[in-house]
């Protein structure tokens, strides 16, 4: 009797080497030979190489952090004094200030912001670093040049006191809901923003904001712990990189000679 042995699952979501170890991996589980231990010609390795390889090659589409200088011009450029333009400015000064992700940023509750005489305190109560939930507590202080706080008082002004999320949507009319702004309105509102303010809006999305703090951070010199406090990176050199990226230009070996 034979035994067939082929892989139970898809390896659309897996990088090339994860489904590699998992194909070998379901083929011991149900007691075959795994195809790699039988690649005498070495086809499959081979193959899964040239993937690698493939992937590393192709242009990365990270995108560009945005400065507190240009942040300021595109909240200027959100023209207007209506409900959608406050939230929107909003949305931009909190979602740089904080340097939360698109995701957090939206999930945000209308009972996670206190504010206190120094500012404002925020509480994000699950994200990508904290899986379990626990909850953590950044401090956003007034600031005077994006003035995060003001602009979150000027939203809550509009939005009223009713428990939900804090970023609501607006109808196709215009009007308030209640219902939740979604990640994606963030992406498409940081571009749009940013075009108006002369930016190239296709270098910039909502990750930008959250760049753009920790850039300005290291540039400012901001110590690592302080960012990581705000930030809640638990890799330091994803923090250094945001450091090297900063200084770079800073005591260039050949500013005494070019």
């Amino acid at each position: 009797m034979s035994v067939h042995c082929a892989p139970i699952f898809s390896g659309r979501y897996l990088s090339a080497s994860r489904l590699l170890a998992a194909i070998g991996w379901q083929h011991r589980q149900q007691g075959c030979v795994p195809p790699t231990a039988r690649d005498d010609r070495m086809v499959i390795a081979d193959t899964f190489a040239g993937i690698r390889r493939e992937a590393r090659s192709r242009p990365s589409n990270k995108k560009a952090a945005i400065a507190a200088a240009d942040l300021v011009r595109m909240i200027a450029a959100v023209r207007g004094i209506g409900s959608k333009a406050v939230r929107d400015r909003a949305v931009l000064a909190l979602g740089l200030a904080s340097a939360l992700r698109r995701s957090e940023l939206v999930a945000l509750e209308l009972g996670d912001v206190e504010l206190v005489k120094e500012g404002a305190r925020i509480t994000i109560r699950s994200s990508k670093s904290d899986q379990d939930g626990e909850g953590q507590v950044i401090a956003i202080p007034y600031g005077q040049t994006i003035l995060p706080v003001a602009r979150l008082k000027a939203w809550l002004a509009v939005r009223g006191e009713a428990p939900g999320r804090l970023f609501t949507r607006f109808a196709a009319r215009g009007e308030l809901t209640d219902l939740p702004m979604s990640d994606r309105a963030v992406a498409r509102l940081v571009p749009k923003y940013a075009a108006l303010a002369g930016l190239d809006p296709v270098t910039v999305g909502a990750h930008s904001l959250r760049a753009g703090f920790l850039t300005e951070a290291a540039r400012s010199g901001a110590s690592l712990p302080k960012m990581q406090e705000v930030s809640r990176q638990k890799k330091l050199e994803v923090l250094l990189g945001y450091i090297r990226s900063a200084e770079l230009f800073e005591d260039h070996a050949g500013e005494g000679f070019l």
